[in-house]
């Protein structure tokens, strides 16, 4: 039995289904699935059951999983008991929106990786509420959020800046030319938005559901290039980040719309789960962020 082996085998009940544990991992499919018949003809028994597309645990999963969980407790209480090299190395996961990266964090992240070239930096862009559920698996060290508060009681949050965000169009869509934009002028609009579940989003759709308007559709796209061009393109009107639009609005591409209605404000958060270990280069990630990036 190997301990790849048992982290595999977590990481697929953690994540519900072996495609999603292989992307985790970095490992293929095939080798994933390897990694469980290898388990399981070891243990002469067999580990997950299939219920139509549901991946279910059998008895015997389920007791592997807890000796799966005492195994790599005792693995990483060992290595954090003997680790007293104080230069940071090993594996950190770190999840952010895409546009804090590509707008704020490039430099950083290059900046870390010549300053400890032995830690080995994985960073998963996407949203805030399946990050949440990864720093709370012990599956992700550290997460940025865009949240106008950050109120989860076990995560460890670090308010970092304002994040002035803003409505945007092209020069040629119809709003464009309104003194203020209320919400009831998004009747039949075209919304497209980065993410669900961000704060903004949800106070929009809160107000458009309490005065009653409908827009035309409703856009999730998690590319922000591809949400400018669309847009640039008089396709519909979105909400980003402001910093991320300075060029497209400077250049006259996009433009910011007058809006007069709910708050779109929000804030940048880096945090990470309260039952934490903090390796040397977790700390040193945190480390540099508060000295370049804390306003």
């Amino acid at each position: 039995m190997e301990f790849r082996q048992l982290k595999t085998f977590m990481s697929i009940v953690k994540l519900g289904n072996f495609s999603q544990a292989a992307q985790y991992l970095g490992y293929t499919q095939s080798s994933v699935t390897t990694h469980i018949q290898l388990l399981e003809k070891e243990l002469n028994t067999i580990l997950f059951e299939r219920f139509g597309h549901q991946l279910m645990l059998t008895t015997d999963g389920e007791r592997l999983y807890d000796y799966a969980e005492k195994i790599t407790k005792l693995a990483e209480d060992a290595k954090n008991e003997f680790d007293h090299f104080e230069i940071p190395k090993g594996p950190i996961m770190i999840g952010m929106p895409e546009s804090l990266c590509v707008y704020y964090l490039t430099d950083l992240l290059q900046e870390y990786t010549l300053l400890y070239p032995d830690v080995q930096l994985k960073v998963n862009f996407g949203i805030g509420s399946d990050f949440r559920n990864l720093l709370r698996k012990n599956m992700m060290d550290l997460a940025f959020f865009h949240e106008k508060h950050s109120s989860d009681a076990d995560l460890i949050s670090t308010f970092l800046w304002d994040e002035p965000m803003g409505m945007l169009a092209s020069p040629d869509h119809a709003l464009a030319a309104y003194q203020e934009v209320k919400i009831k002028d998004l009747e039949d609009q075209r919304l497209i938005f980065m993410e669900s579940g961000t704060a903004y989003q949800t106070a929009l759709e809160e107000g458009l559901a309490k005065a009653e308007i409908a827009p035309k559709t409703i856009l999730e796209i998690c590319h922000i290039q591809t949400i400018k061009q669309m847009v640039i393109n008089n396709l519909g009107i979105t909400i980003l980040p402001l910093a991320a639009v300075a060029q497209e609005i400077k250049t006259g591409l996009l433009v910011k719309l007058p809006w007069q209605g709910v708050e779109l404000e929000t804030n940048a958060y880096l945090a990470y789960h309260k039952d934490k270990w903090l390796s040397h280069g977790i700390r040193a990630f945190i480390r540099l962020v508060e000295e370049r990036l804390l306003k």
